[in-house]
């Protein structure tokens, strides 16, 4: 019984709720438009070691460049004038153990842990000196962790704390969070498309778009996809535009000349829009795939299963009979079969949890 609620709280979770994070804070329009225009920052970094202040120099000129690197200015004195504040406060052993103001990002990358007490930066920004409730955190990794051992030999405590701090805001990409943040779609899109531009970095600007869709990226996202560069992450991007990009989704699902992963990542697309609006045409797509994958299902052969494990997924909130009836017949023919593969154990479990849900539904 236990496994079945379990189960089914990981469907609620990753197929019925819609692939969008909640807001931390209402942002008006006016401070939209205030966001979008933002070209001068303020940053101020406070630097508290277990003896008091430390000097902020090293890490307060590392922020300086990031953000010059994308063609902002930035003042160090308040009485300069200033489009934004953006606030770094760094110890050397993280004494604040609490979750966001506002816990819409709470589980997000980046954002402040609530289990780490070791060195770490605290970043924010303020407009008009409102906080508009976005923070993350930085903090050495865990792959890290034998340097820091080295250099808590090498060093003090306090400046082998201050040197990881350092690395790791070089490392991280706030000022790329908070363009998508702050709305520079053009900026972003000029770094994605950017052939200088590590990929790291590329890959991170495609999550954004995903996160938060800007119809501004879509020419590019299908030149990403064109081009075969990135195209799982970008197809995800695309997917967060709605209802306008299901025609490029389904030419790309119904393309058998594409990849396996292209065709799925399509498929997991066209459920994230579906989820969301109930598109009719999505299913009946969806749905022919399915009921002709179970006509012709003998062995493992005849299943593309990262394609057919997604098409699953994206059905499965749909409550009717005939999606019901289908996942039935799935879930009989694939445990008919013999295959340990991974790739058929995830079906299996998927199939499984679906047909649960919408069995649920049915009573």
């Amino acid at each position: 019984m236990i496994g079945m609620v379990v189960h089914l709280v990981i469907l609620l979770v990753l197929v019925l709720s819609p692939d969008r994070f909640a807001r931390r804070f209402y942002i008006t329009p006016e401070q939209k438009t205030q966001l979008a225009s933002i070209h001068t920052i303020l940053i101020s970094v406070l630097a508290l070691s277990e003896k008091g202040l430390a000097s902020p120099d090293r890490i307060l000129g590392v922020v300086q460049r990031r953000f010059e690197e994308l063609g902002f200015r930035v003042v160090t004195d308040p009485a300069q004038l200033h489009d934004v504040e953006f606030h770094i406060i760094c110890e050397e052993r993280k004494w604040q153990q609490g979750v966001t103001r506002y816990g819409g990002d709470a589980e997000l990358t980046d954002t402040p842990d609530r289990l780490w007490n070791g060195p770490a930066c605290q970043l924010s920004y303020r407009l008009e000196g409102k906080d508009l409730g976005w923070h993350k955190e930085a903090h050495p990794s865990i792959e890290d962790v034998p340097l820091i051992a080295q250099e808590t030999q090498a060093l003090d405590a306090e400046t082998s704390a201050f040197e990881q701090l350092t690395r790791e805001l070089d490392r991280l990409d706030f000022p790329v969070m908070l363009l998508s943040e702050w709305g520079h779609t053009h900026r972003l899109v000029e770094l994605l498309t950017a052939p200088e531009t590590p990929q790291a970095r590329q890959r991170l600007i495609l999550d954004l778009f995903r996160q938060f869709p800007s119809s501004e990226a879509l020419p590019h996202l299908l030149t990403l996809i064109q081009q075969g560069r990135y195209s799982e992450q970008a197809i995800g991007a695309l997917s967060g535009l709605g209802h306008e990009v299901v025609p490029h989704l389904l030419q790309l699902f119904a393309s058998k000349d594409r990849e396996v992963s292209i065709r799925a990542a399509a498929a997991k697309g066209l459920g994230r829009i579906l989820r969301a609006d109930g598109d009719p045409d999505v299913m009946a797509i969806l749905l022919e795939y399915l009921g002709n994958a179970v006509s012709r299902i003998t062995s493992s052969t005849d299943i593309e299963f990262p394609v057919l494990t997604e098409v699953v997924w994206a059905v499965g909130s749909i409550h009717h009979e005939p999606t019901f009836q289908l996942i039935g017949t799935l879930q009989n023919q694939i445990w008919m079969i013999h295959d340990i593969s991974p790739e058929m154990k995830k079906l299996r479990d998927v199939v499984n949890v679906v047909y649960k849900f919408l069995d649920l539904n049915q009573l």
